[in-house]
């Protein structure tokens, strides 16, 4: 298959490396994929019409990768940050206070929640997830993943140490 070996030559390197940046080897081996997935007929046409018209159409398979939402290549790594920039979203983690006193107030602010909110908290503690409680209770997760944020906000706020 002529159409595999030019995908590998010097030529098409450069494509690649063009468009899929950092990734450019990812990229070629996504779009070799699709080339042997391809109807075998209408790829020995584009090999017939020349290296040329196969590299147009390699181009545009690429550019749809990269670009489109549709494209298996941009979802699996679109969301890539490289890893210079990972330190812009690393937070300066505050010591965790673990004393008695911070305990206590957490205890007084969780008797004072509505009985429902006190129930899904200790449902929660108790179980470990939010799936869990919501097969016993037969609640959608969702709500009680709202409920349990809720009140982690409300903790939040007002506990003052």
């Amino acid at each position: 298959m002529k159409a595999i070996g030019w995908l590998y030559d010097q030529e098409f390197k450069y494509v690649f490396q063009n468009i899929g940046k950092d990734l450019w080897e990812d990229l070629r081996q996504e779009v070799a994929v699709i080339v042997l997935e391809y109807d075998e007929s209408k790829l020995q046409e584009l090999e017939a019409k020349g290296k040329q018209v196969f590299k147009f159409w390699i181009v545009r398979i690429c550019c749809n990768q990269t670009n489109s939402k549709y494209g298996k290549f941009g979802r699996l790594y679109g969301s890539l940050i490289p890893v210079e920039d990972i330190m812009k979203f690393v937070k300066e983690e505050q010591p965790i206070d673990n004393s008695q006193e911070v305990a206590d107030g957490i205890s007084k602010i969780v008797q004072g929640l509505y009985w429902y909110d006190q129930e899904i908290l200790r449902m929660y503690v108790d179980l470990g997830s939010v799936r869990k409680v919501s097969k016993q209770t037969g609640i959608p997760h969702t709500s009680i993943f709202i409920t349990i944020k809720k009140i982690r906000s409300c903790i939040k706020s007002q506990l003052v140490y």
